[in-house]
């Protein structure tokens, strides 16, 4: 539940969270169990600021995971892309001669 009231909301509800979801750095020091619940209750992370700019997000371990399994996703699939694109353009080479060469340039000796 926590995943989708982070990531299913509309782009509104998002920007809406982070302009409501914001404390200083005092009140985040003087009301932290609140602030820890509230994170956990919502799923929305919290922006902690010193003198009116952002020095730290505080996020459920749950939203933290999420977003770190979709910064995973986009590497990927721009590796994917990459890849595509060098098939595409003909930069590529069977495995075993690109082996050979790489066994050759760092001075190795392949056992076949």
């Amino acid at each position: 539940m926590m995943y989708s009231m982070l990531y299913n909301a509309t782009p509104m509800e998002k920007i809406m969270a982070r302009s409501t979801d914001i404390t200083s750095f005092t009140d985040h020091r003087r009301y932290l169990r609140d602030h820890l619940r509230q994170v956990q209750e919502t799923g929305r992370p919290l922006f902690v600021t010193t003198n009116g700019e952002t020095n730290a997000v505080v996020m459920s371990p749950q939203a933290y995971d999420a977003l770190a399994d979709k910064a995973e996703l986009a590497e990927s699939l721009a590796m994917l892309d990459r890849s595509k694109e060098d098939i595409r353009t003909g930069r590529t080479q069977p495995a075993k001669s690109a082996l050979k060469r790489i066994a050759d340039e760092l001075g190795l000796q392949l056992n076949r």
